[in-house]
Formats: structure tokens, C-alpha cells, sequence
């Protein structure tokens, strides 16, 4: 028997359980241990995502068709002239084609998750490509690039959330600071001096058969990617998810067209994110056990 004092001092439970183990004879492996404990803990707390290829499958067709029917939509404005090239109606059309078409690849990378950790290198790796393509003038390439960029970071910081709380707050205080940044803080200074880093920060989105441009931040697909990343690691609506987040894209887009003003993103991504997901983020949260008590429950369940 090691008499050697522990090198971390064990909870009162733990010790009388390694006391009987000792007195028995028996000797419980740290393997055996862990695996005791991931299964005790199985009922509260979900912290793997699961990445099922058939769900993708169908997220990618959805995507598929609504973005034929835009596509046919904008086909008929310009056969027929109507609306006419000067409308709202079909600059809203053309935006939201775009802007679908954006979301679908963000939506399409998700896959990009099983990297886990290595998420981290392709993050710099994105970047050098967005700089470059930058540098020599593809605007396309940047755009792929930033969105890439962007995915991947969402992403990785998914997979750092361990908790519907965490989820939950971080929908609530990017409404107010996506606020504040647009009409108060740094992103309306950032309009307003017109300088290059606009260009830098935000992603530019095609347009068809209209004069206009169409940008969206790289925080906007960051949290589109976050939001996706705990949809599968809390097992929430997957499919309905992004393409509600998509939606909220137009949505917000269409605002900012009607009020001829510049319209802040996060927060309608962060609202249809919390109500398509609604009844399953207040099941998982009451689930989620507090701190203190993780240990406690399941031994409490198995008495």
C-alpha cells in the first residue's frame, strides 16, 4: 500500500470510496475512474457535437431550393421589368440572393467542426488567404476566404461553450453591443471616416442586375458559425437553425433598405436563433445541474 500523501486532496466521498477500494484490495484504474464519471454525467451535460451527414444533406438542399426560387424570381424581374430596375423590390431580390448564398456556404462549412482544435491553424491560414487575394484584387477569393475565416473561429469558439447558459448570454449581450457598435461606437465611426477598414472587417456579398454593393461584417458569420456549432453540440434544431439565421440576414437587409440607414445584424440573428431553438434551450437549461452539485445527482439517482 502507497503511503505517500495524495498530490491532490480528494473530496470526503472520493476518499471514503478509495478507502473501501484499498481495504477490498481492489484498485481502481484513472481510466476506470474517468469512464465512471463521463457515464454518471452522461444526463447532464451534451458537449460532444454531432455532425450527422444526412441533416447536412438536407440543409444544403433547402438551401438548394431557396436559393432556384430567388434565382427565378430575379429571372422574372428582369424578363418582365417588374418590378422595375429602379425599385426597392428588386434590389431587395438581387440582396437577398446574395446574402442566401452567403449563409449556405457558412452553413455548408459546418462540417469544418470535426477539426476541433485544428480549427485554430486553418484560422490564420484564412487570413493570409483573404490578404492576399486582397492584395491581388480577388474580391472573390477574399470574400471565400473571409467567410472561411470566420467559420472556422465560430467554430472553434462553439466548441468552448459548455453550457446553455454561456449560449444564452452571449445571445443576449451581442444584441446590445451590436447596437451600440453600429449606431454609437466603432462601426459607425468606421462609416463615417470612410477608411479601408470596412473593407477589411466585413465580407462582400454578389450582386446581380442592380447598382448596388452588399456587405456583411465577419462577426455577423462568426456568430452565424457559433450558433450553428451549439446547435449540434446541445442538440438543437440543426437545419431550422441556420436557415433561420439566414433569413434574419434578409430581414435585416430589408430594413436597412426601406430606412435608408445602416442596420445592425446580430441582433435579428440572435432573436430567430433563440426562437426557433426556444423549448429545447429551456429543456437543456433546466437539465444543466449547478456546479456544486454535478457529483452529487447522479449518486443521489443510483441510491
Amino acid at each position: 500500500m502507497d503511503d505517500r500523501p495524495d498530490k491532490y486532496p480528494a473530496r470526503p466521498r472520493e476518499r471514503a470510496r478509495r478507502a473501501a477500494n484499498n481495504e477490498s484490495g481492489e484498485a481502481e484504474s484513472r481510466i476506470s475512474r474517468l469512464k465512471r464519471r463521463q457515464e454518471s454525467r452522461k444526463e447532464f451535460a451534451i458537449l460532444n457535437p454531432r455532425l450527422d451527414s444526412r441533416t447536412e444533406t438536407r440543409s444544403l438542399v433547402i438551401f438548394g431550393v431557396v436559393l432556384t426560387a430567388l434565382s427565378a424570381a430575379l429571372a422574372a424581374a428582369l424578363l418582365t421589368g417588374i418590378p422595375g430596375p429602379d425599385s426597392n423590390g428588386r434590389a431587395v431580390l438581387s440582396l437577398a440572393l446574395g446574402l442566401m448564398a452567403a449563409s449556405a456556404l457558412a452553413s455548408g462549412l459546418t462540417f469544418l467542426i470535426r477539426l476541433r482544435h485544428l480549427l485554430l491553424a486553418l484560422v490564420p491560414a484564412a487570413a493570409f488567404a483573404a490578404a492576399a487575394a486582397a492584395a491581388l484584387g480577388l474580391t472573390p477569393l477574399e470574400s471565400l476566404a473571409k467567410i472561411v475565416f470566420a467559420c472556422a473561429a465560430g467554430l472553434w469558439i462553439s466548441l468552448m461553450l459548455t453550457s446553455i447558459s454561456q449560449v444564452l448570454l452571449i445571445a443576449v449581450l451581442i444584441i446590445a453591443v451590436d447596437f451600440y457598435s453600429v449606431f454609437f461606437g466603432p462601426t459607425k465611426k468606421m462609416v463615417e471616416s470612410s477608411g479601408p477598414w470596412i473593407d477589411y472587417l466585413t465580407v462582400s456579398l454578389p450582386v446581380i442586375a442592380v447598382d448596388a454593393t452588399s456587405r456583411l461584417g465577419i462577426a455577423d458569420f462568426i456568430f452565424f458559425s457559433i450558433f450553428i456549432g451549439c446547435a449540434l453540440t446541445f442538440r438543437l434544431r440543426r437545419v431550422l437553425t441556420s436557415l433561420a439565421m439566414a433569413v434574419s440576414f434578409v430581414a435585416t437587409m430589408m430594413i436597412g433598405v426601406s430606412l435608408d440607414i445602416g442596420v445592425p445584424a446580430l441582433p435579428l440573428l440572435s432573436i430567430f436563433f433563440v426562437a426557433v431553438n426556444a423549448d429545447l434551450l429551456y429543456r437543456r437549461f433546466l437539465q444543466e445541474p449547478d456546479s456544486g452539485k454535478r457529483d452529487e445527482k447522479p449518486e443521489k439517482n443510483n441510491r
